[in-house]
């Protein structure tokens, strides 16, 4: 299929269409989501430059601020019946996060309103003030974008790969992969690590910038390509699948109040747990403690002892070497006398003889 045989599918896509009428659908919105300055505004910019094929705008206010500027659910259009929208970013891989994130995705939040990240159940608190200003006809495509510039960390797989399994369980469709700045050298590497966490469908981009906006027909196929598949995804879905939207905006309320509350249980738990731990550590480091005085004190009475003992080995030393000098004194006086004796008696035998 050609790009204008693209376009024109792309163009005349409508929920009216279907051989089962719309279902209450009328039109599709493009969720993306996922980690903060991983190119979601650029990848917005890209499709909506090769959709008008006119001049280049930064429609999407793509590297506007430090990473990840878009703080808004931003919808943009791209047909009559297609809508891309701009979610925040998570920061981070966390509970906390991704509770924002699925509902962003869920469609719970209003659009073109500040999305904040809200620890306890402030989350719960903004979706049920929301539920009259957000629409149940907006058919959900959810698109997960990464940069291959940023190689997935071991430690972060299967945190990865609970929020796209997540995401699948509340939209009933699994993620579209979109990798952006493919040719940085690790697509085949971050490609990989996606494609072990179950996801099949995965389009690498290089985004259209205000620096290189220069057309070439490979970059405009893949996002026609890109743009067509998510329309056969939501043809499948309502042709094949009885289908009301009214419920389904109810079931995915539900199942992220529900994921609010048992990650606040979770993180009841863990905080608990935290705290035995660090009881755990500080009542370890006081037992280390206390046994340390005891060794220094059992050291000082040693070394009191030593010295008590040697203090009393050199008084005897002393007492002895005194005792010794004494009597080696009294033995020399004694000889000296005996001596003086000898010769005096020596003298008086002298003269008798």
């Amino acid at each position: 299929m050609d790009m204008e045989e693209l376009k024109r599918v792309i163009n005349n896509f409508s929920f009216d269409r279907l051989k089962n009428g719309n279902q209450g659908f009328n039109q599709i919105l493009i969720q993306l989501f996922g980690l903060l300055g991983h190119g979601k505004s650029s990848f917005i910019n890209t499709c909506i430059y090769v959709w008008q094929d006119g001049e280049y705008k930064n429609w999407a206010k793509a590297n506007e601020g430090d990473g990840g500027f878009t703080k808004h659910r931003i919808p943009h259009t791209i047909t009559s019946n297609i809508m891309v929208v701009d979610n925040r970013g998570l920061p981070k891989l966390d509970a906390y996060g991704s509770g924002e994130i699925f509902a962003q995705l869920g469609n719970l939040l209003p659009l073109e309103k500040e999305v904040n990240f809200n620890k306890g159940f402030g989350l719960v608190d903004r979706i049920v003030k929301s539920e009259k200003l957000v629409k149940t006809s907006d058919f959900i495509v959810p698109v997960f974008v990464h940069s291959v510039k940023h190689i997935i960390p071991p430690e972060e797989i299967n945190e990865l790969k609970s929020v796209l399994h997540t995401a699948r369980d509340l939209t009933g469709i699994y993620p579209i992969v979109v990798l952006t700045h493919k040719t940085y050298g690790n697509l085949t590497t971050v490609e990989s690590s996606f494609r072990d966490m179950g996801i099949e469908r995965i389009f690498a981009f290089e985004n259209y910038t205000q620096e290189d906006h220069f057309k070439t027909r490979g970059r405009h196929e893949e996002v026609l390509k890109f743009l067509q598949e998510v329309i056969k995804d939501a043809q499948f879905r309502v042709e094949h699948q009885t289908r009301n939207p009214v419920k389904e905006m109810h079931d995915r309320t539900q199942f992220v109040i529900n994921y609010v509350h048992r990650r606040e249980k979770m993180m009841e738990l863990e905080s608990l747990e935290r705290k035995k731990a660090f009881e755990k550590a500080m009542k370890e480091k006081e037992i280390k403690r206390q046994e340390e005085d005891l060794e220094r004190d059992r050291q000082r009475r040693r070394e009191a002892d030593d010295a008590n003992l040697k203090k009393r080995r050199e008084e005897l030393e002393r007492q002895r070497s005194a005792e010794q000098a004494r009597y080696e004194a009294e033995m020399r006086a004694q000889q000296e006398a005996n001596y003086k004796k000898g010769k005096k008696f020596f003298g008086l035998f002298g003269k008798k003889k």
